[in-house]
Order: structure tokens, then sequence, then C-alpha cells
């Protein structure tokens, strides 16, 4: 019904969590699951889904993160970690096959990241994996992150439901391997679709050495908190694939991935090691902050990693900052006497230790992005470019015939460039194989320059297939990596091969459509819960332009394309709730007693505590 992975979370989280609960008390639910392939001779399967009440957004929030977990956790015989209440004191989850025990994890409380790994390894071994959570964490940072084996983050806040139930990690140890039903048709097609990525001009060129540094060339990041958006002409001297070089001391990949995506780089200035300096770590802490101090940018990454934090908001809360500070909207008052200066990467990274620990001003914008506006006020709650309480800058709607704009609103997570975005418009795959866009077409995509609405519909079923199975969507968003076989057996019908010789289930391609489409809708149904309403499908403007003849005329055609939206998936078009003869559909007709005609408190975040309130300080 599910896969497993984020379809079995969702799932999970819609029978558990009530509406109206605050994330980070003890009714939420933290669940992690690892995917239908995960920890089979498929590659790139090596994603594991982290899912709860978001305390960033207060709605769904779940990451995926790779590493080696996913596939150690198959290998122990289990496909989904449900956690619930809350412990007294830390502790940490050990998992060694069919053992499992909760275990006093007070030596560990105050560690970072890699700190906690070693410390784990130590005592069970080198052979295990490790999920758990840094300072941030601990100190229920609201963008804090699950941290996979030191280097893979899952976003959306999970970091701090961690903290909220005082669980530091959990270790495990798997050695029964996985079962497949046919495995001399699953590795036959596995093998081929390992092939395709080694033979690939692209990812041999290209992928497999500068990883998503290619995307600073590619996918043009902003400046200054979305004061522009820069080409690849415009970059500065500091944050292109050049600069960043001159720090890789090596390479390295998650579980069973042939691309080896991420670099390892050093920092001379701190005779330190770090390993995956993403593309957005890059825009978001360096570009969006207007720093081009390549080692200092490089740190504070690293520090994120450490401290477990997402890179995204906390470079995006940064620069929101900055930006209010340069406006008035906020002051030296507020921030402790501390000036926000573009450009400033000594003063930024004292800023991500103090949010880290929430001391100070940290304290405020440990809060993250929309929630750290809220409490500054309504003046700079127009400035926070968020779609349910996430952010991915503010486009305008004609972008790419509106595929950026609707996406980010129909996002079950918030604004989101991993819920389909990227696939609909083939971002990457053209440079890949220039026949592979076509190929596409023909395998049953919708082209999005003239049917933006069934492009992105489509492209979410891969993206929400992808998490379910546990493969990587790619570093370098792709169809090839998203869905396996698609270069061959368009679009779903290589999947539903695999999944049939894996399982011993008879899957079809209609069949994983009709999956995908049940994980979505109950997803949305999942938000429904937590209030959100038709109303909160808007996509931001900058309030100087919001009024202008142009972007009310692109407001109009985004309220139509959210129609059509609303349409397609079987939803009831002026309040956005799923309707019941389409969950009927769907195999799950439960789920329309759950929401139909029932009125919830309409969304406006997660519930802020007071900010004395917060554990505070080393």
């Amino acid at each position: 019904m599910y896969l497993g992975g984020r379809g079995l979370n969702s799932y999970r989280l819609f029978k558990m969590v009530k509406p109206g609960i605050d994330p980070l008390s003890p009714e939420n639910v933290l669940c992690l699951a690892n995917g239908a392939l995960a920890g089979t001779a498929l590659s790139m399967t090596s994603r594991t889904e982290i899912s709860s009440l978001s305390p960033l957004s207060g709605i769904l929030g779940d990451g995926s993160a790779g590493g080696e977990f996913s596939a150690i956790l198959k290998h122990a015989g289990y496909d989904q970690i449900v956690i619930t209440g809350r412990a007294s004191k830390p502790k940490y989850i050990w998992i060694e096959d069919d053992t499992v025990e909760i275990r006093d994890a007070s030596d560990l409380w105050g560690l970072k990241v890699s700190e906690m790994v070693d410390t784990l390894r130590d005592i069970h071994g080198d052979d295990i994996a490790v999920a758990g959570i840094g300072p941030a964490g601990e100190h229920l940072v609201r963008f804090a992150t699950t941290m996979i084996d030191k280097y893979h983050s899952g976003a959306r806040g999970t970091g701090a439901v961690w903290g909220s139930k005082n669980l530091k990690a959990i270790a495990v140890r798997g050695t029964k391997g996985v079962e497949i039903a046919d495995p001399e048709t699953f590795f036959k097609l596995a093998k081929e679709d390992e092939e395709w990525f080694k033979k690939n001009e692209f990812v041999k060129k290209i992928y497999s050495v500068i990883g998503t540094h290619y995307g600073l060339l590619a996918w043009y990041p902003g400046w200054k908190y979305f004061e522009k958006y820069l080409g690849p002409e415009e970059l500065p001297e500091g944050i292109r694939p050049v600069d960043l070089a001159k720090y890789e001391v090596g390479r390295t990949q998650c579980f069973s991935c042939p691309v080896s995506c991420k670099d390892v780089y050093k920092l001379p200035r701190w005779n330190e090691y770090g390993v995956s300096s993403e593309y957005e770590s890059i825009y978001a802490l360096g570009a969006n902050n207007a720093i081009t101090d390549t080692e200092a940018i490089l740190k504070m990454e690293q520090m994120a990693d450490e401290y477990g934090m997402d890179v995204i908001t906390l470079g995006d809360t940064l620069a929101m900052a900055k930006f209010l500070y340069e406006k008035g909207i906020i002051t030296d008052t507020d921030t402790g006497g501390i000036p926000l200066k573009w450009g400033d990467a000594e003063t930024q990274i004292k800023l991500i230790e103090m949010i880290a620990y929430r001391e100070g001003f940290g304290n405020k914008l440990a809060e993250g992005y929309r929630n750290f506006a809220k409490i500054i006020g309504p003046e700079a709650l127009k400035y926070s470019y968020d779609v349910k309480g996430l952010s991915r800058g503010w486009y305008h709607v004609d972008f790419l015939n509106g595929i950026f704009t609707l996406a980010h609103a129909t996002s079950t997570r918030g604004a989101d460039h991993l819920r389909g975005r990227s696939w609909a418009y083939w971002e990457n795959d053209r440079n890949m194989d220039p026949e592979l866009p076509l190929k596409l077409l023909e395998g049953g995509l919708p082209d999005y320059r003239k049917d933006p609405v069934g492009a992105l519909i489509v492209s979410e079923r891969a993206c929400t297939l992808a998490d379910s199975i546990g493969r990587c969507k790619g570093s370098i968003n792709s169809w090839p990596q998203a869905v396996p076989l698609v270069w061959k057996y368009p679009l779903f019908k290589g999947l539903a091969k695999l999944l049939t010789a894996a399982t011993g289930y008879e899957f079809t391609e209609e069949k994983l459509v009709e999956i995908a489409d049940r994980i979505y809708l109950i997803e949305m149904a999942f938000n429904v819960k937590q209030g959100i309403k038709k109303k909160h499908y808007a996509v931001p403007f900058p309030p100087e332009i919001i009024n202008t003849p142009k972007v009310q005329a692109e407001i109009k055609r985004h309220w139509e394309m959210v129609d059509e939206y609303l349409k397609r998936r079987g939803c009831d078009v002026e309040t956005a709730v799923p309707k019941r003869e389409t969950l009927r559909n769907l195999g799950i007709e439960w789920v329309a007693d759950e929401i139909e005609n029932k009125e919830f408190p309409e969304w406006d975040g997660p519930p802020l505590w007071p900010l004395d309130k917060y554990p505070r300080g080393r």
C-alpha cells in the first residue's frame, strides 16, 4: 500500500499524530524508515526517511538522509522505527539484529555529531551505523536535523523532536542481509541500472568531479537575501567551483553509490576536515549572506554538520536577519549589540555557534525563518518568503511557466525543490542524456511548456516513489537517479520490474501511480488536520512589488493553476481537502472520516515557546 520509507512514515503519522499538538511535546511521533529496496544490490538505495510533525513548520516534516544507516537497518531486519513519548533522562537505542535496547546516553549528551558517532563506534564497533543529533537538537533549535553517520542530514526540524524526547542516537548493526524473491532478474536489472551511471559522460566528467558545485553554474543561487539570482558569469570569486576545488582533498559516497558526489575538504585555518559542501550550503551560508570567503563558508557548513542544523534554513534565517537589520526593522537592541553586516564571515561563524546553544540573539534565530520573523513582528513577517513555513526564495509565476511557484505551493512539507520541481522541467536530464527529455515525454511525462500542472503531478509521483523505495533522487536532481531504469523503461515500468523481482508481489506502472497518489493524498490530509487551508497555497512576493499590475496578474494565474492542480488531484477546489471519492478509489476511504466536514484551527506555524523556556547555554 505504501512501499516503505516516506510512504510508510506518512501513513504512520496520519494514524498516530493528533491534530493541534505541540511538535515538541511527548505526544509527537518520530519515524525512521529505509524504503522497499534499501540494502539491496540496487545502487543508490541509501536513503533513510525521517518524518515527524515539524517543530519548524507545524505541518508534515520529513527529510531524506544518505549514509549507511538505511542499509544496515534493513540488514538488521527492520523497515521502520517508530518512537513515541519522552524519556526522563538522555537515552540512545542500540539495535543488533533481533536485540533492541534503550540505553543511558548521559555521556553522549552534549557531544557534537562526530564525537557522538566516534564514541558509539568505540563502544559497539566500527561496523555500526548511527543516526542522532548534535547540540542544536538537544537545545530544541527548530531547524535542527537528524544526522546520519556524521555528515548526512535529514531536515525539517526532526532533530529538535529527538531532543524533546531526550533521545540522542540510534546505533545499529545488521548481519542478516536482504532476501530477494527473484535474485537472477533483480541482479540483472540492478546491474543494468548501475552500468548506465558508470558509463554516462556527464556523471564521469561533472557529477563525480564537482558534485553539486555544478549547481553554482546552473541553478542561479540567491544573493543578499534573494536580492537577485546569480548567473554563472555573475559568481564572485570565492564561491565558484574552481575556488572550492582548492580545498578538496578527496571524494566519498553513500552506501551502494557509483557516483561519489561528495567532496572531502580541508580547512587549513582551523586544521580540520569536513565532508560534503553541497550547493545549498554555499548558496545559503555564502552567497545569500554576501559572504565570499571560501574557507569560512566551508567552516560554517562543517559547523552545521557538527551541531546538527539544516544549512538552508540556517543560512536563509541569517540572511533575513541581515536584511531586516539593514532596513531598520531589527536593531542593535534586538541583536544584543551584534552588528549584522553583509559579507561578515567572522560574525556569522559566531552566530552559528550561538544558535546551536540558544545563546543571546542566537535564541531568537534558533526559532527559524518564519518563526523568527513572527517574533520580530508584522513588518518582518512581510519579508518571510515562505510557503507553509519553509522558504526557497521568491520567484515570478511566469518563470518556467509557473513550475517553481506551483511546486512550492503544493509541496506537502512546505516550499521545496525535492517534491517534484526539478523533474517537472527535466532540469538536469538533458545534460545527462540529450535524448532523455524526449523519452520522458513519450513515456507519459506531460510537457511543462504546455501542461505545467500535469508535469508537476507526474513529477511529484516520481519523487514520492523514490523516497518510498529508499533511492537517492540525486544531488544533481535527475529522473534516472530518482527512478531506476527510467531511461530504458519510462516512466515507472522499470521500477515495477525491480519491485516485482525483489518482493515477489506483482507491481505494474499503474499500481505504482496509485501508490504514489495514495501517499501524497494522505500527506495532504495530514496537513489538513494541522490547519492547512487553501489560502496557504499562496506564494510570496516582496511587499514592494506585490500590488503592482504585473504581480497581481501573476498571482491570479497562480491561483488558476492551484485550482487546476486541486481538481486533478481529486480535492475540493474551494477547500483543498481531498474528496471522499478520491480517497475511496485509492483504498483509504477511512482517511475521509478523519477530515471530512471537520474544522481544524487554522495553521499559523508551530506553537512557539517563551524564549526563556528552552534549554540554553553549554
